[in-house]
């Protein structure tokens, strides 16, 4: 049954490929709808074929990069089929490096879980240095609930850095990570679409040092266990990095212990960034901190969702609670203060 089912799979990937190679199936099919980029190229590997397992026990790391190596610098895609595949995320020299012009596309039912560690910094997946990168569909889990040891807080989902451009990150989930679902330092032209960061210990999503995010229709709940908790922090670490050209749209920031959205420009600068059409509910709407170039003008349109007791119109009688939205003002009618803190730390 097990050599059966692997000729099916190659079989299938063959099939696929012919029917690209020959324009009876359009490239696109290959992407899921969103931002996501049509592959560049037909070639498909199916990380199965390169002695994955996907059974929840197994470490695919080595199987897994196998599949990357053999597509990296082709525009052809990476498909992780359904099951749970555990992977190294701790050691620098296993951990998954996607390389540039290539797609990996990840089932629905697929998982990329970090194996339990002590590490005070890791990353299921890694984008550093390359270019034209999209990571399409699936979850990523950390290993927050078993993580071995107590300090740090640098476990990351997706970690985008070093000069990385052109990336999209398009329906993916990140969650019970040590420290952040998706994590963007020194990168240009990034795109996250359709994604869900849930339960991470430190932030939904961090960008340090960035030229040109995009945040869409994605959802950032639940963040909590070490400080600032935000759905997503807007924050550099010193004074070379610099935050600017960042779009924060049409996205859901439920129950996360800090503020939704937090944007801290004390230690580098932070400038152009637009907020709007976003909801906000179980936690603070924005904090401003340090930043004066971010405009009140740009942070527009959002609303935030409260719930109070309704009267229950007698003793036997009962209510559900009453769900108040209040919207925000347009953007031409500058600072709403019921969603914007806006503050300068006084320096001690």
């Amino acid at each position: 049954m097990i050599a059966v089912d692997a000729n099916m799979r190659v079989l299938a990937t063959l099939v696929a490929a012919l029917l690209l190679a020959t324009g009876l199936v359009p490239v696109e099919a290959l992407a899921q709808p969103g931002c996501a980029p049509a592959p560049a190229s037909s070639l498909v590997v199916d990380v199965k074929d390169k002695g994955a397992k996907g059974d929840g026990r197994t470490d695919d790391t080595a199987a897994i990069q196998a599949a990357i190596d053999a597509v990296g610098g082709t525009g052809g895609t990476v498909i992780v089929p359904a099951g749970t595949y555990m992977v190294d995320a701790a050691s620098k020299k296993r951990r998954l490096a996607l390389k540039s012009d290539m797609t990996l596309k990840l089932a629905d039912d697929a998982m990329l879980k970090a194996i339990p560690n002590n590490s005070k910094k890791y990353a299921v997946l890694t984008i550093s240095g390359v270019s034209k990168v999209t990571v399409v569909g699936g979850t990523l889990e950390g290993e927050r609930d078993q993580h071995k040891g107590k300090a740090g807080e640098a476990g990351m989902g997706i970690r985008i850095d070093r000069g990385a451009e052109a990336i999209t990150i398009s329906g993916v989930t990140a969650r019970k990570m040590w420290g952040d679902g998706f994590y963007v330092e020194g990168a240009e032209d990034v795109r996250f679409c359709g994604v869900t960061a849930d339960g991470n210990r430190r932030q939904g999503l961090s960008i340090v040092d960035a030229n040109g995010v995009v945040v869409t229709d994605s959802v950032f709940k639940n963040t909590h266990g070490t400080r600032p908790s935000a759905g997503i922090d807007l924050e550099p670490d010193e004074p070379a990095h610099k935050i600017t050209n960042i779009r924060i749209e049409n996205s859901k920031f439920i129950d996360n212990a800090g503020s939704g959205i937090q944007i801290a420009g004390k230690r580098g600068r932070v400038t152009k960034v637009e907020i709007s059409r976003n909801a906000f509910r179980g936690n603070r709407a924005l904090l401003v901190e340090d930043a004066p170039a971010v405009r009140a003008s740009a942070i527009c349109d959002n609303r935030q969702i409260a719930s109070q007791p309704a009267s229950s119109g007698g003793l036997n009688a009962f209510a559900d609670p009453i769900d108040l939205v209040v919207h925000q003002n347009d953007c031409e009618d500058g600072h709403d203060m019921r969603f914007e803190t806006n503050r300068a730390k006084r320096k001690r």
